[in-house]
């Protein structure tokens, strides 16, 4: 198909403008263009056939004008080790971050105990001390988000969310799940076919996050919409991400307490530390649900001790989120969709193994 001049705006023909012609990366056409390699041939191919038919001539002063700075990201994020949904979401960053390199796009991680509200207060203070260009958070405890963002109004800073968004906050952008909307759709797959008059068990924490207060939210609209609280008993417990024992102590009096709990519903990654306990004391026929792909959470869902996982592609959160702040800053692009859904993934041991844990193609 011929490229007309006609799909760009004026006769000034820019980089994003070829970028969305080819449906790549500004950062991929770039690479194209000075000839730094790192692109697949066809997409290469593609990108030059585009540029010769429209004679595209690098204007060296807006180069120049596009560089003059050095740019500074800031990433808040919670503290994450191996196999943890949050190492996922800073793969997704680095991805990014090699993209924007050559644009002098630079980027700092601060972390913070997703626990410990305290923890995220100190975090967000030397985030204000860094003076960032931009920031990418997770906006884990509103009240505290809330004193942030205002700090980053006041500075003329962008900010991008992902992983839970926040209502009447102005932020640049959203990347992630509707998190009302998977808790709604965890309730859908833990009532169907559940036993009447069965009890079950909501699982949060002693310090709940934005997030998994949603999350809960939708799974109880629910049960409240089809009127099903009559029909089946609802517990709850708050768990201690750092006290195990304490933990197991909890669960042991409520399984001797409640003899028929047929369903378990976690709404934080953590569903691998209540299947531990059933899978410990040998309690089966209980549909347990939680959240994200860790490792310890798909060994569960392998071993038929966790019914379904709900996953929501932090790769993508990450990589999303930080491309929107550098080409805002470095090209003044402007984010076309500022709320970008992710998909919810209903994922069972049968379909686990053909997901794609890195469902994205940056070339």
């Amino acid at each position: 198909m011929a490229i007309k001049r006609s799909k760009f705006p004026g006769d000034k023909v820019r980089i994003k403008d070829i970028a969305r012609v080819a449906k790549v990366s500004v950062g991929t056409v770039d690479r194209v263009i000075h000839n730094r390699g790192g692109v697949s041939l066809d997409n290469q191919q593609r990108i030059e056939k585009i540029l010769s038919r429209m004679d595209f001539k690098p204007n060296k002063m807006a180069q120049l004008l596009a560089i003059k700075n050095d740019y500074k990201l800031a990433v808040l994020l919670p503290e994450s080790t191996y196999g943890e949904y949050w190492l996922d979401v800073i793969k997704g960053i680095g991805r990014a971050e090699e993209e924007v390199v050559d644009f002098r796009v630079r980027v700092e991680i601060l972390q913070f105990n997703q626990y410990d509200i305290a923890s995220f207060s100190k975090a967000a203070q030397e985030l204000q001390k860094l003076n960032p260009d931009g920031v990418l958070m997770a906006p884990f405890f509103k009240r505290e988000v809330l004193k942030l963002t205002r700090v980053l109004e006041d500075r003329n800073i962008p900010f991008v969310f992902i992983d839970s968004n926040v209502d009447g906050i102005n932020s640049l952008a959203y990347y992630g799940p509707r998190s009302y909307q998977s808790g709604y759709v965890a309730a859908k797959m833990m009532m169907s076919n559940l036993e009447k008059s069965s009890t079950i068990l909501l699982v949060g924490n002693a310090v709940g996050s934005n997030q998994t207060a949603k999350r809960e939210e939708g799974f109880l609209a629910y049960l409240e919409k089809y009127s099903l609280e009559a029909d089946y008993k609802i517990l709850r417990v708050d768990l201690h991400a750092d006290d195990d024992s304490r933990n197991e102590a909890q669960l042991a009096e409520l399984f001797r307490k409640n003899h028929n709990i047929r369903g378990i519903i976690m709404f934080n990654s953590r569903i691998h530390c209540v299947a531990d306990f059933l899978e410990k004391h040998k309690l089966k026929n209980i549909r347990a649900i939680g959240y994200d792909l860790l490792d310890r959470n798909v060994r569960f869902l392998k071993n038929g001790v966790v019914e379904c996982i709900i996953a929501q592609r932090p790769q993508l959160q990450g990589y999303y989120g930080l491309m929107a702040l550098a080409k805002y800053l470095a090209f003044n692009e402007t984010v076309t969709a500022p709320v970008c859904y992710m998909p919810i993934d209903i994922l069972l041991k049968e379909n686990i193994d053909d997901y794609k844990v890195y469902p994205f193609d940056v070339d």
